[in-house]
This record gives C-alpha cells, structure tokens and sequence, in this order.
C-alpha cells in the first residue's frame, strides 16, 4: 500500500493486491494475470452539513499535532530577536503610545482612561486581523506540506490563529501597568467579559478566514483584498474610539449602523473587563455579535471542508 497524487490533485491511497498463486497458476495455462488496484481517496468532500462536525472531531484527535504548531509558529516568530518574547510586551506599548500622542494632537485632552482603552483596542483588533490574514493564507502558506504528506487541512488555518490568541493574551498582561498607575480596579465581570470577547474575536477571524481560503487558493488576490479591509477595519472598529464616544455621537440609525460592526462587542467586552466599568451595550446587539461570530465559523468550516480538497490543485 502506498499514496499517490491522481491527475485531478487529489490524494489516493493504492492498494495492491499481488496473487501469487494465480499469477503462477496463470503463466502455467498461458494466461495473463494482472494486480488489483484499487484507489482510495483519503480527503473526499464532505457535505455542508458534516464539514463543521468533522472540523470538531479534527481539534481533539488531532490536539497533539496542533499543539506542536501552535508551539513552533510561537517560537519561531521571535526564535532570532534578541528581546525574544518581549515584543509581545513591547510592540502594543509602542503602537499604543504613537496612536494616543496623533490622538491627544488631534483631539485634544481625551478622557482619564483613554490610554488604558487605546492599548486594548490595539491588542484586541491586532488579534483579530492577524489571525484573519493567517486563516485566509492559510493553504496557500502550507502549499509545501499540502504536496507532500496528507493530513486534515483545516489544522493549518486552526494553528496560527491559536498562536496568535497565546501571544495576544500574553500582550493583555502589558496594561497592567497602565491600570496600576491609573488606579483602575476590575470588576468581577472581568471573569467573563474578557474571555468571551477574545473567543468572539478568535472565532469571528478563523470563520471568515476559512471561508476565503479555497478562494484564496485560487487567486491570492483575496488576501491582498483582506489585508486591506484589517486596515481600513481599524478605523471604523472601536479601536481608537470607544462605544460610548459613538453613543455621544451619533444616534438613531447611524448608532445602529457602527453596532453592526461584529467586533464592537468583542473589544467593549474586554474593554469593561479590565477597566471595570459598566457594560452599556443593549443585549439584543451583544445577542447579535455572538450569534454573528458562531455563524462566520460554522459557516467558514463548512465551505472550507466542502472545496479544500478540490481547490489544492491550484496551488
């Protein structure tokens, strides 16, 4: 038995069957006995409904190999910097010290914790569109692997984007200092406000990422189109604005219109985690925001176990 690559891209297992004994008795009456071969295909499409199932099954049998990449992605992004994982630290710091000074110059005195919101709106969204742009590039990035050994594919888009969720909870422990110094106490609804928006945010990236993979395959026009939106994203997500500037705002349907905004929830979540404050958003759009998220990913997995097995050959 061995695997082999059949002329439409698609992985097979052959098994060969040798009768020994017929291919004797044969020679001896004269007649021409051939092997038995028989493919298997070891990634056929799945239907729209089973892709989200086997995609739940692939995370805890394949937990193991996921974890090794998750741990190699991590070290091999600061495995040759001499500050090593302390631009975890350093890089929001950083980012949230230019963001704030061109904001202060901008617009002037801003409020007494607009600091503390910066540095989390830029960890929360920094999150959110790297873990995007890792699942949409996702089998183009692995194309290699892909060509040479089999395995569930969907681990690809899975690992970076779980990477990215250990570094960007790492770079969460940078605002303390921040709190210390502003003399911020969390509240108890940090237990469930914090997790909850970072699951949003992961899921929401690893859905819509999954779901532009197999297109991204094909063109990988898609990711330079993606790399944009993270950008232009920044500016109309709560990142260097907060729920309640817009509340003060705007009102009526321009209200409505910045809440449809999947990630105005997930950032004002860990926001009022860590600041303590009250949570202000009306629960129909929390509501909204959760059942956007499970949607993209459930969504996102089942188109991508329904064409990544026909869409590989592109790369």
């Amino acid at each position: 038995m061995c695997a082999t690559v059949g002329a439409d891209g698609l992985m097979y297992e052959v098994h060969r069957q040798e009768r020994s004994d017929d291919m004797k008795n044969g020679a001896m009456l004269g007649v021409f006995v051939t092997d038995e071969i028989q493919l298997l295909e070891l990634n056929p499409p799945v239907s729209f409904w089973a892709g989200p199932r086997n995609f739940f099954v692939t995370l805890f049998s394949d937990s193991y190999l996921i974890k090794n990449l998750v741990r190699r992605d991590v070290k091999s992004r600061y495995s040759r910097a001499g500050i090593g994982f302390g631009w975890t630290f350093l890089e929001p710091l950083l980012l949230s010290l230019v963001y704030y000074a061109l904001f202060t110059i901008i617009a002037g005195r801003p409020e007494p914790l607009y600091a503390l919101h910066v540095i989390i709106g830029v960890i929360v969204w920094g999150h959110f569109g790297k873990s995007l742009q890792a699942s949409v590039a996702s089998l183009s990035k692995g194309k290699n692997l892909v060509k040479q050994v089999y395995f569930p594919r969907e681990i690809l888009a899975v690992a970076p984007v779980f990477a990215q969720l250990w570094i960007s909870s790492t770079s969460l422990l940078a605002v303390i200092p921040i709190m210390i110094y502003l003399g911020v106490v969390p509240s108890i609804h940090i237990l469930w406000m914090l997790p909850l928006g970072m699951f949003l945010t992961t899921i929401l990236a690893l859905g819509i990422g999954m779901l532009v993979a197999p297109l991204n395959a094909i063109s990988q026009d898609f990711l330079h189109l993606f790399r944009f939106i993270v950008r232009a994203g920044f500016f109309i997500s709560p990142v260097m604005w907060t729920y309640e500037m817009a509340h003060s705002r705007a009102s009526g349907h321009w209200l409505d219109l910045i809440l449809l905004n999947p990630m105005v929830v997930p950032i004002t979540l860990v926001r009022k985690g860590l600041d303590g404050t009250e949570l202000t958003i009306a629960p129909n759009y929390i509501s909204y925001s959760i059942a956007f998220a499970i949607g993209a990913l459930f969504l996102g997995v089942a188109i991508f176990k329904k064409w990544e097995s026909k869409v590989v050959k592109y790369l």
